[in-house]
This record gives C-alpha cells, structure tokens and sequence, in this order.
C-alpha cells in the first residue's frame, strides 16, 4: 500500500514538474512580446475574455496568468475591469487541459509519444546553445513529455490502490464533502490543472462515482481563488479588487453548479450517451461548467466592478508608493511601477530642497507663483526635521536599487536594460542633490537671520536661483517644455549664479561682511549650483506628464 501511494505521489510530482517547467519555458519563447500581447489585448471584455483564455490554454496555468493580471491591474497598465475580465477567461482555459488528458491520457499509450518527446527534447537542447527559442521549444517538448509520465505513472498507481478500497464506504459521503476535497487539493497543489488530473484518473481508476468527480472538479474550481488571495496581499486596492472578484465568481458558479448537478449529469451521461466514457463526460462538464459561468457573469463585471470600487481603500504610506505594489516577475508592469517611484523620489528631493532654502514646496510646484513673489512672502525660517526627511530619501532609494536588482535577473530586453540604468542613475542624481543641499542647511539658515542687508540679498538671490530651476524642471516634467527648452532656460541660473558668487565676493570690501561669511555664501550658491545640475540631470532621465499628486498634508509630514 505504502509503495502504490509513493508511486501516485511520484507521479503527481512528475506532472507538477513537467507542467512547470513547459510553463516557464512557454514564458521564456514569448518573453516579453506574450506579456505585451496581454496587456494590449484587452481593450474590449470579449478580447480581454479571450485573451484569459488563450494565454491560460497556452501556459497551462490560469495562476499564472491570474498573477500576471493582477500585476498589471496594480500597475494601472490594464483597468480593473479589463482585469476582471481577463481572469474570468482565464477560468475557459483551464478546461484545456482537462481535454488533453482525457484524450490523450487515457485513450493513447502514453509511452508511444511521451518517451520520444523527452528524448527529441533532451537532444534539441544539446544543440541550441545559439538559439534561445530552440532551447525553449526543447523545454517545451520535454516538459510536456514529462507531464504525460507522470500522468502514466499516477494514473496506474491509483487504478492498483483502487483494487484495494472498498467504493461503498464513499457511497453515504454528501456531494458537498467532495467539493471540499477538490479545494482543499486545489489549494494545497496550487494547480487546478494537476487536480482536475488526480479527479480523471480517480474517475478512471472508478474510486471515484461521476457525480463525485463533478463535484470534487467544481471544488478545485473555488480552490483557484487562494492563489489569487495570496498574489493580492500588500498589493494596491484594485489588485485587491480583482482578486475579490476572481473570488466572488468562482463561490457564485460553484453553487450555481452544485445545484445543477443532477440535471447535467443526466445530460451528459444519457442525453449524450458518455456513460460509457465518464473522463470524456467529465472534461465536457469541466467546459460547460466553465462556459456557462462566464455567459453567466461577464454582463455584469461592470457593476462587480463598481461595487469592489467601494473596498479596499488604499491608505497612504510614507515610504515607497508603487514598487513595493508591483512583482518584477512581471517586468511591463514592474517599469512603469520603477519609472513612477523614481518620479516619487524626484519630487520628494525637490521639496526636500525648497523646504532647506525656506521656501513652501506648493507655492512653486503646485500654486506656480512667480518666484520673485515667492521670495517675498516666504522670509521666514521653515522648521523641519530634514534629517527625517533626508532619511526617508535615502530608504526610499535603496529600495529601488533592491527593486532594480530583483528586476535585472528577469529576461530583459537590451531597450529595457538600458532603461533601468537611466532611471538607475536618475535615482543617485536626485539623492546625491538633497545630500549635497542638507550639508548647507545651517549656512541658509545662519543668512535667513542676517541683518546685513547684502547678505540678505545674496541669501534671497541663492534661493530665487534653486527655485527658479526646480520650476524649469516642472514645467519639463508637466510637458510645458521640452528638454532643448529645459537646458536653454537652464543657462539663466548658470548666469545668475556667476552674478551671485560675483557679488559675494566683491561684499569683502563692505563692513560687517567677514571673509567667514563670505566663504559660507560662495559655498552655499556652489553647493545649490551643483544640486541644481544634478537635478536637471535627473529630470531628463524621467517621464513627462507625470501628475504631481503633492499636498500640503505631505509636505507638513516633514514640519514641526
């Protein structure tokens, strides 16, 4: 006994494997062309339906492409309708894989062709070292070969334990039981697919009576849900959404099934005349069950869709606002998420800096004032934790150089290489500008209570400089300008702060001025000069029409 349930344990292990590895070597070939595929694919539900559809029939997986929908969906790349959609498709899928083993499982000697695949595969990969899609094709063949292996080897080990049960002692079982079974092994094998096999084989092997198959293929139906559960905690509210609804459809069809047992049984068993052929009964049940469901709901995934708008708020967070919503496994959604949080850490340096030379970040980021007016009503010495601030700076940093580690052990295209050491660099630029500005913090501070009416002009003419430069950058960022009209309004500030260091040390001839101060001046216009290119340097790297979602709350966070 012992030996027969490591035999059906082996076998499942062989498909489970056989199906990974086809399923990462299917996502190897189409790379990122098959990821862009799905996102663009859903403009309309039914293209999103069919997208769901195809994208599990071809990877063999509906939890990877639920993952997968669910990652865009949190990056905004697809809406969550779409989303919704996507997954429902992905549901019509599955059923590929119920036709493939009830037809070639069990009506074809497995060994006449899953053999031969393993050995055709193992040889083609031995000469693809050249081509990547050959060597994913091999996978492919091998992977496959494997899947049907194990199915083989499961299958004979429970038609022997099947021998050894006594079927009446399930007779007395509720239907309900089995359904319970059917997602409690969906759920523990994260693979409705590999369950929706043990249920084949079991209706094979006769352990199991159609309608406990029926039952127990509707229960791994529901157990495809905790997948997604899982794929949406910590994630963004819409990612939350679509996982609820991935939930909701699934409960809602399962007991809509459950009821109908009876009455499609009759159909298919009789109607039909599949009794003598209960696996092929089974997959078509799998397939009705699967299609109906989806006529059933999809006309109202625009209202599910407004009803889960209600739930999940999102709440704010202080650090990171998009990465840490976003897996790298899926690299188009995990860019935009990058190239939003180096935006983020833009802004936050930005308003870092404003705050240093005393100036209120909205009166130029989001009241847009003139900043001669700007210099005017802000005199007064803005007390902040920069040390807070600057920190939160430097965590947020690192943790896009984490985020852009895990990104660069994805299969990346040369173009988006290139990007991730753009936004890459964007990031240190941006850091390196707040690093250098908190160091003269004490000397602004120092001028902002000077009675000396040169060094108070200096003090204003070094602010009205960095605020004049961070409104260049913008306006770049809002689309105003272009980055040729960026760099020519740049040289203002080059030529303003030639006049400033002129004035600065021409004011060692006046009184009350010492050659300290003086030295502090210079340092302090350097210091913002640099900073200033750094951040020009960062602002080219970046987006435009990028919304600036800053308010006053946020900045406060910095106050006393």
């Amino acid at each position: 006994m012992i030996a027969i349930i490591i035999n059906a344990l082996s076998g499942l292990g062989m498909f489970l494997f056989g199906m990974l590895y086809m399923e990462l070597a299917l996502k190897e070939a189409a790379g990122i062309k098959f990821k862009s595929w799905i996102k663009q694919s859903t403009s309309t539900t039914f293209r999103a339906l069919l997208t769901g559809a195809g994208a599990t029939a071809l990877l063999q997986s509906s939890s990877v492409v639920t993952l997968m929908t669910l990652s865009f969906v949190s990056a905004s790349l697809i809406s969550l309708h779409s989303g919704i959609a996507v997954i429902f498709g992905s549901n019509v899928g599955t059923t590929a894989t119920a036709w493939i083993v009830a037809t070639l499982g069990f009506k074809v000697k497995i060994e006449l062709f899953a053999l031969p695949m393993i050995g055709a595969g193992g040889i083609l990969l031995l000469f693809s070292t050249h081509s990547k899609k050959i060597a994913a094709l091999a996978k492919v063949a091998i992977g496959f070969g494997l899947l049907f292996m194990g199915l083989d080897i499961m299958k004979n080990a429970i038609e022997v334990l099947s021998q050894s049960i006594n079927l009446s002692e399930f007779i007395n079982y509720p239907l309900f039981v089995f359904v319970l079974i059917g997602f409690v092994l969906t759920a523990l094998i994260q693979s409705s697919s590999a369950a929706t096999a043990i249920v084949l084989s079991a209706l094979f092997s006769q352990i199991l009576t159609f309608d406990q198959a029926v039952a127990m293929v509707i229960g791994t139906n529901v157990g495809t849900t905790v997948t997604a559960i899982l794929g949406s905690i910590g994630g963004v509210p819409d990612k939350k959404r679509a996982a609820a609804a991935h939930f909701i459809f699934n409960i809602i069809t399962a007991v809509v099934a459950f009821s109908l047992i009876p009455f499609l049984n009759v159909f298919l068993l009789q109607t039909l005349g599949l009794a003598s052929d209960p696996t092929m009964a089974l997959a078509l049940f799998h397939t009705i069950f699967n299609v109906l469901r989806v006529l059933l709901l999809t006309p109202f995934i625009g209202l599910i869709a407004r009803r889960l708008g209600d739930w999940f708020q999102e709440k704010r967070l202080l650090g990171t606002k998009y990465i840490h919503l976003v897996d790298t496994k899926v690299p188009e959604a995990s860019f935009v998420a990058l190239r939003n949080e180096v935006t983020n850490l833009f802004l936050k340096s930005i308003k870092f800096a404003l705050l240093l030379a005393n100036i209120r970040p909205n009166d130029i980021l989001i009241k847009r004032l003139d900043i001669r007016d700007v210099v005017l009503i802000n005199k007064n010495t803005i007390d902040f934790d920069y040390s807070l601030a600057y920190n939160r700076i430097k965590e947020i940093e690192v943790e896009i150089v984490e985020y852009i580690s895990k990104l660069n052990q994805e299969i990346l295209s040369l173009e988006q290489s290139k990007s991730i050491d753009i936004l890459l660099s964007s990031t240190r630029d941006s850091v390196y500008a707040a690093k250098i500005l908190k160091d003269v913090k004490a000397n602004l501070d120092e001028f902002s209570q000077s009675d000396h009416a040169t060094i108070a002009r200096i003090y204003d003419a070094i602010r009205k400089n960095l605020g004049y430069s961070i409104s260049i950058y913008i306006k770049y960022m809002s689309g105003e300008y272009d980055m040729l009209t960026c760099k020519e309004k740049y040289k203002k500030a080059i030529e303003e702060n030639r006049k400033i260091m002129k004035e600065a040390t021409l004011s060692l001839s006046e009184k009350g001025i010492n050659e300290k101060t003086v030295v502090s001046l210079l340092n302090s216009n350097q210091s913002i000069y640099i900073a200033s290119g750094a951040y020009l340097d960062a602002t080219s790297a970046l987006s435009v029409q990028f919304v600036l979602d800053m308010d006053e709350e946020e900045i406060d966070g910095y106050t006393n």
